[in-house]
């Protein structure tokens, strides 16, 4: 039997809205998502890597995101052309649908296993604010349709 990925299992709304919890905090620029520190000699010949460590909060979305249902696994790969289409400003956000944005978080977060920075690269290009706004407008559109 061919399994399919979680797209058909979707979050409620009641999981929806404690993501959107977070909107906020990515909306203020003010606040301090991650730091990044730089290679570093220790001793000759023995240098740390680089690496990122995320703030409290950015790290209790990406629970968030797990524990609330919201990232698809396997990931639908032809999200990851929609990625860096968003990244390079070539995507209007408008155009990503709910399964567009749990696709993209998923493969955000599976990325940064293997390429350590990748959510801060999102969150600095405002990948995360501006989905989280777009995922905001997709729960108002389907309020405003069920009533």
């Amino acid at each position: 039997m061919f399994l399919m990925p979680q797209e058909s299992v979707l979050p409620t709304k009641e999981q929806v809205y404690k993501i959107l919890e977070y909107l906020p905090y990515f909306e203020d620029k003010e606040n301090g998502f991650f730091e990044f520190f730089p290679n570093r000699e220790i001793k000759p010949s023995i240098i740390h890597r680089p690496y990122y460590t995320y703030s409290s909060v950015v790290s209790d979305f990406i629970k968030c995101l797990e524990d609330h249902k919201f990232l698809v696994a396997p990931y639908d790969h032809k999200c990851v052309r929609k990625y860096f289409s968003l990244l390079k400003g070539e995507l209007d956000f408008s155009d990503l649908n709910m399964l567009d944005i749990r696709n993209i978080f998923s493969f955000v977060l599976n990325a940064e296993y293997f390429c350590e920075g990748q959510i801060a690269r999102a969150i600095d290009k405002d990948i995360f604010r501006k989905m989280l706004q777009r995922l905001n407008e997709i729960i108002e559109e389907i309020q405003i349709s069920s009533d």
